[in-house]
């Protein structure tokens, strides 16, 4: 990446080589993220080594090392307590090394934001560069994609020659003979997970690199892209995260005091009144109702009889991830209710983080999920006004995302959120060192 913004004089290229290299990683990883999804942990983990690496060279390895707060201990209190569960999980084997692989994600978040927070402007500087454009360069091509019907997938999968065995259709992927001829919009659904996360961080980096009207310049239309491609995207999760923080960002623009304790208040019940309220909107029988999508009415009915499982195990749970190892059994004994049309069972997950966590880990994990959260709202809201907007339109658009879509213990879905914390920090620092050269 080059910066426009620096002196070449004071800043000669040599100077800024470490920037520049991590600043390249950096538009490789996110731009990787949006087009493929599934690679975020393994993109997460090569921008992680490459800060390693630099810090290590400069013997400021030290750095990395977490600092200890009440995020930290939250966070560590409930990792911990997941990794517990797993003694009395279905498959314990299978679930401790997710709960681990979780906790590294933790760690390396943390490093990964600590190690950003030493670096000097003109390196901040190129590393914001590369999450901008490459944030712009995958966009524009999932836009492309979602306008052609993958015209560029399909060519690039026909030119490499692959065949219909080659792939995981999961019924996406329409062949003639040998030659792939369509992909469902649904392929690129999990697409959209990343590129709604990565958003404000992202508009961030922009603000942090560019001049107040170059900035305005890329930035809306940025946001207004991204809405676009969303919109013509199947997911339907991503839908609501984006324009939930959207409306976050704009109310804490106004009325920030106001804009916590919303965010407070909906987290409360999102980690502690879902279980009644899958209950409950079951009873009301909104799995029937016309207006709502098919994949919304078949959500309340895993939800359903996802709440009528917890009840046999609500303090502790059934440990972690055993909902993956639960679900495929149920799935064959369930039956298709006349009045709904689909079948009731767990699915391999809750397609809800809360319920999940309240299945998997019980009151006492939904509580101390309900704290992690709150932390790290008290947090947001002990940061310098100008990041706030940014940073709560990002917690509030994770927070919908975990609502109804992915599972907790899915790699790459945990990695997702990991990596975006690491650029709200990226973009933190891009502020801070652009507000001390003003």
């Amino acid at each position: 990446m080059f910066s426009n913004d620096l002196d070449r004089v004071r800043h000669p290229l040599a100077s800024r080589s470490e920037g520049i290299i991590l600043g390249s990683i950096i538009m490789v990883a996110v731009a990787a993220a949006l087009v493929s999804a599934r690679t975020v942990p393994f993109l997460f983990a090569a921008t992680l080594a490459g800060f390693l690496i630099a810090a290590a060279m400069r013997g400021r390895l030290g750095v990395a090392v977490p600092r200890r707060g009440p995020v930290f201990w939250h966070l560590a209190v409930f990792l911990l307590y997941a990794a517990l569960s797993t003694t009395w999980a279905l498959a314990p084997t299978s679930a401790l090394p997710m709960v681990l692989f979780a906790m590294l994600v933790a760690f390396a978040t943390y490093a990964l934001m600590q190690l950003l927070g030493e670096q000097p402007r003109p390196n901040l500087l190129h590393m914001g560069e590369g999450v901008w454009v490459g944030f712009v360069v995958a966009m524009l091509y999932l836009l492309i994609e979602l306008l052609t019907d993958q015209s560029i997938k399909i060519w690039l999968f026909n030119a490499l020659g692959l065949q219909p065995g080659d792939l995981k259709s999961g019924g996406y992927f329409v062949w003639s003979g040998a030659k792939l001829v369509a992909i469902s919009r649904d392929d690129l659904t999990r697409n959209m997970a990343p590129l709604t996360i990565f958003l404000w961080p992202t508009v961030m980096a922009i603000v942090g690199t560019l001049e107040r009207r170059e900035a305005a310049f890329v930035a809306i239309p940025t946001v207004v892209v991204g809405s676009a491609v969303v919109l013509l995207s199947e997911h339907e999760t991503s839908k609501l995260a984006f324009f939930c923080g959207l409306a976050v960002f704009a109310c804490a623009q106004l009325v920030p005091r106001l804009t916590v304790r919303a965010l407070a208040a909906g987290w409360v019940i999102a980690c502690l009144a879902m279980l009644p309220a899958a209950l409950l909107a079951h009873r009301l029988d909104l799995q029937a109702a016309s207006w709502l999508q098919a994949s919304a009415r078949h959500r309340i009915i895993i939800w359903n009889y996802t709440a009528e499982q917890v009840l046999y195990a609500p303090w502790l749970g059934i440990g972690a991830r055993s909902t993956y190892v639960l679900g495929p059994l149920l799935e064959e004994k369930g039956l298709v209710q006349p009045e709904e049309g689909m079948r009731r069972t767990l699915s391999v997950h809750s397609h809800s983080v809360y319920l999940q966590t309240w299945f998997e880990l019980g009151l006492v994990g939904a509580t101390l999920l309900t704290l992690l959260g709150l932390s790290v709202l008290q947090a947001i809201n002990g940061l310098a006004r100008q990041f706030q907007p940014y940073v709560f339109a990002t917690f509030a658009t994770a927070a919908v995302m975990g609502a109804s879509s992915y599972g907790m213990w899915q790699s790459w879905f945990v990695g997702m959120f990991g990596f975006a914390a690491s650029l709200v920090g990226l973009g933190m620092s891009l502020l801070l060192a652009r507000g001390r050269s003003s």
